[in-house]
């Protein structure tokens, strides 16, 4: 079998288990051209309701958790009934002269034997990250999560994601395009060629506000969120008017 088609088995199996059985059931962590699959699954089945859900709000990595009808939304159910939920929050420390970041965490995590699919949104500041992880691994990660490169690290479980801020790091960048299509802004916002980007695109590459996007000529507007995967994520900030030369600026706010 294929990946989409593992995939579409998988989410027809917890959809059906759900029916079934009226209770909440989920998937592993999904990148985001599985979510936007999953979308397509699941527009084709109206006998049970799926949210995408990972813990911090507009996560990017998140679960597919298909809901009975007395649960009114995944979010506002797991922040009354814990212990329903299936991901789990943790808050790891560093020591305060190793400088870590994403890829240190994320490859310590796959060292100890974790599967990508158990781990969501890593979240990283000056004193460590904050992450989600299914809740089946969360007891084994706390007592063994304990290094990252050189750095050494404590673990500690959190009480949800309801007082949880997403604070990320960011840069500012003023771009110039001669046309506000996806390719031209994608382009311009991570430093590629144009029709590099328009590969990328047709490569199934490319979201814009959580879809999967696959016409170049989309187009872009402020407050609009562009994930090129394997390159990073990127907001419209704001526009800055026209240039002389009638070449439209704007401001990208680009995560690091």
């Amino acid at each position: 079998m294929t990946e989409k088609q593992l995939l579409e088995a998988a989410v027809n199996d917890k959809a059906a288990a759900c029916r079934d059985n009226y209770m909440i059931t989920n998937t592993a962590f999904l990148d985001m051209y599985q979510q936007s699959e999953v979308a397509s699954i699941m527009e084709k089945r109206r006998d049970v309701r799926c949210e995408l859900y990972g813990g911090f709000e507009d996560a990017e990595r998140r679960a597919a958790v298909f809901l009975p009808d007395y649960v009114s939304g995944a979010a506002e159910y797991f922040r009354q009934q814990p212990g329903d939920d299936p991901l789990a929050a943790l808050r790891v420390s560093k020591d305060g002269f190793s400088d870590l970041g994403h890829r240190d965490y994320l490859g310590a995590l796959m060292g100890l034997g974790i599967k990508r699919e158990m781990i969501g949104d890593i979240i990283v500041d000056d004193a460590g990250c904050t992450l989600a992880v299914m809740k089946s691994v969360e007891r084994y990660i706390t007592e063994n999560f304990t290094s990252a490169g050189r750095g050494s690290l404590r673990v500690v479980p959190l009480d949800g994601f309801d007082k949880l801020d997403k604070i990320e790091s960011f840069e500012l960048k003023r771009c110039y395009v001669s046309t506000m299509r996806c390719d031209a802004v994608i382009s311009a916002a991570f430093g590629i060629s144009r029709s590099e980007a328009a590969r990328r695109i047709a490569a199934k590459t490319v979201f814009v506000n959580g879809a999967l996007i696959l016409k170049p000529d989309l187009r872009i507007d402020v407050g609009d969120k562009l994930v090129l995967r394997g390159s990073g994520k990127a907001v419209v900030d704001s526009d800055a008017g026209t240039t002389k030369k009638g070449r439209h600026a704007f401001i990208i706010k680009r995560f690091v």
